[in-house]
């Protein structure tokens, strides 16, 4: 596969695994369009994803990790030799290297071998992290952490050989069915007694979440994966730990996995050991809501909720969640590092105190039982007669409803008069929501400027118009990708409706007159008949563009005849901020990151940053800024 088809499956495959899997088919509809092969190639990779056993990192499907360097994988046969070793089988195929069950024949045991590709090979800070992986997990002499063997070069290939886990990834048990909190309690208490002694020696994750956990069928955990581990400088007082020189992270450059990352790490400021004890607080929050704390429908409202909101109450989700686990959860989740758990040592204890209280109203609550059965046994005794006095009374009811007649009666012509209305309300309703447009494609706004350095505004506006769009439930609006081949083309209404599937088409052109004016022309065509449904100009001062987007999905969602509720009115109205300028900058990051080429791609990283330096708190400054580095 040619490296720029690649770039197109990679940048989709990382988009779509952020979206929940009932809505994957629908995403990928519109992601790839017509593209059957390119469509094949990212389910390939969902699939690997979902379901291949994981070890040190996520995997990848064997045929597509080739793709990923634009090589062939450097894949061993089975019943091959290697060093002392003789290779099994391959068990997974990572973002760098191969993964395979081994036997060691000096000491007849099962080991794990992870070879770091040829081409990974080449790059110094490539080698680098797997070396410092290895030495990051080796130093740890802990039950709960990944047995490191030994490190070694063959043949020009590096690799590390590991204890071989027999087990699944947390990641399954909480997609096979909810967890008990007993369950819960183990597991999180044993991850705990491995980050205390990781943190004690001075090292930090970094990329805690339940594809870097394994549970052994025994129950026992392993924490895998230190591939992102960082040593910080052990301090007298205070959590001001500067990072090793020779392990310096570049400031602004963001390492993680969104859905765990902690408000710093998602910044790309410096981290401390409560980095990792915030992500572990969002894998304990998905362990019994089934669903992590800032889960959004995009990686930009992950973004954004990450860094602006508090995560939903775990009893939207999760039934008699003991106060005391939600105060433990809740200070592992503050954004200010300052007010969460300082250390994972008195996070533990917090845990295992928990664990004891809930053993000991267990055990409280058995013995009560006990005393009330007994209690039980002898009342009925004594109350032999209960039966007959139930059906006594079931005949006295009956009774009562004969001696009124009339008034059974009027009851009835009222609960009749009540069915009727609500049918007359209901079919009023169906055929009201039968006019309603389900699904909708935003063209390209045309930048009418006369500039051409004004077209980031024209196309910028139209993906914000189609992000916003998108959150209304049940609306199908056409995704970027799909859109955008229309640009600069002169097709009808009738075509794009038939081509995409869609019932009407907004058109938009964009007018900036001097630095000051904004002038935005929309319309609201009806594909079929290419009637225009609505039209309205907006002529507003650019310093009201934040504004003015929020106005126009509100006044589009409006013709669309969408019946939406409080919550959904909030979402669309959402702003991630209220400066211009931050808007600006990254609507111009957005439009060269979508060019692709490595030149365009560290231009958006400068727009990105400086979106974020007017606006630290600007969400999808820091999405775009995750998207540019994924692309490079």
């Amino acid at each position: 596969m040619k490296r720029e088809n690649w770039r197109k499956v990679k940048a989709i495959f990382d988009s779509a695994v952020e979206v929940a899997p009932d809505n994957r088919s629908a995403f990928l509809n519109d992601a790839c369009a017509d593209n059957g092969d390119l469509r094949r190639e990212v389910e390939t990779l969902l699939a690997s994803s979902d379901e291949a056993e994981s070890f040190m990192e996520t995997p990848f499907a064997g045929e597509i990790a080739g793709l990923i360097l634009d090589t062939p994988p450097n894949q061993l046969k089975n019943g091959q030799g290697f060093s002392h070793y003789k290779i099994v089988r391959q068990i997974g195929v990572g973002g760098m290297g191969e993964v395979y069950l081994a036997q060691d024949q000096k000491l007849d045991r099962q080991v794990a071998i992870k070879i770091l590709n040829e081409k990974f090979s080449r790059h110094e800070s490539n080698l680098e992290r797997f070396i410092r992986e290895a030495k990051a997990a080796s130093a740890l002499n802990h039950p709960n952490i990944l047995v490191i063997h030994e490190i070694g070069e063959n043949e020009a290939a590096n690799y590390i050989v590991s204890e071989f886990i027999e087990g699944v990834t947390l990641r399954e048990i909480i997609r096979e069915s909810p967890m008990k909190l007993s369950e819960v309690l183990d597991i999180a208490i044993q991850i705990a007694n491995a980050l205390t002694t990781a943190h004690t020696a001075h090292i930090i994750h970094r990329d805690i979440k339940p594809e870097n956990i394994m549970i052994r069928p025994d129950g026992f955990v392993k924490i895998l994966d230190f591939g992102l581990a960082k040593l910080v400088e052990q301090k007298a007082v205070g959590f001001e730990a500067s990072t090793v020189k020779q392990n310096q992270t570049a400031k602004g450059v963001i390492l993680g996995t969104v859905n765990y990352m902690s408000p710093e790490q998602a910044k790309g400021e410096r981290v401390d050991e409560r980095t990792d004890i915030f992500s572990f607080g969002a894998v304990i929050y998905e362990m019994i809501a089934g669903r992590t704390p800032f889960a959004g429908d995009s990686m930009s409202e992950t973004f954004a909720n990450l860094i602006n909101s508090e995560p939903p109450p775990l009893s939207r989700y999760a039934s008699n969640v003991p106060d005391e686990m939600q105060r433990i959860i809740a200070k592992m989740l503050r954004k200010n590092k300052d007010e969460r758990y300082q250390t994972m040592k008195g996070l533990l204890a917090d845990l295992k105190d928990l664990r004891e209280n809930l053993a000991f109203d267990e055990r409280l609550e058995k013995s009560h039982s006990s005393d009330t059965e007994n209690a039980t046994k002898v009342l009925q005794a004594t109350t032999g007669d209960a039966n007959l006095q139930t059906a006594e009374t079931n005949s006295s009811f009956a009774r009562q409803i004969k001696q009124h007649k009339p008034l059974a009666a009027f009851t009835a012509l009222i609960v009749l008069l009540t069915a009727i209305g609500f049918g007359v309300w209901y079919f009023t309703n169906f055929w009201a929501n039968s006019t309603q447009i389900k699904s909708i494609a935003v063209m390209p706004f045309v930048n009418e400027s006369g500039n051409a350095e004004n077209e980031y505004l024209s196309d910028g506006m139209t993906e914000t118009l189609i992000s916003s769009l998108s959150q209304i439930p049940k609306l199908n609006v056409k995704a970027r990708s799909s859109v955008f081949r229309y640009k600069g083309k002169d097709a009808t209404a009738q075509t794009i409706g038939k081509e995409l599937n869609v019932q009407a088409i907004v058109h938009g052109r964009v007018v900036q007159r001097g630095d000051d004016q904004l002038m935005l022309s929309l319309e609201l065509v009806d594909a079929q008949t290419e009637n225009v449904i609505w039209s309205e100009q907006y002529n507003r001062k650019q310093t009201d563009l934040v504004s003015l987007q929020s106005e126009i999905a509100r006044d589009v969602s409006n013709k669309l005849r969408m019946k939406l509720s409080g919550a959904d009115e909030q979402k669309l109205a959402k702003k991630y901020t209220e400066n211009t300028e931050a808007y600006k900058l990254y609507l111009q990051g957005r439009f060269y990151l979508n060019k692709r080429t490595a030149k365009d791609i560290w231009k958006s990283i400068e727009y990105f940053g400086q979106a974020i330096a007017v606006d630290p708190n600007y969400a999808l400054g820091y999405a775009g800024l995750a998207d540019a580095h994924t692309l490079l």
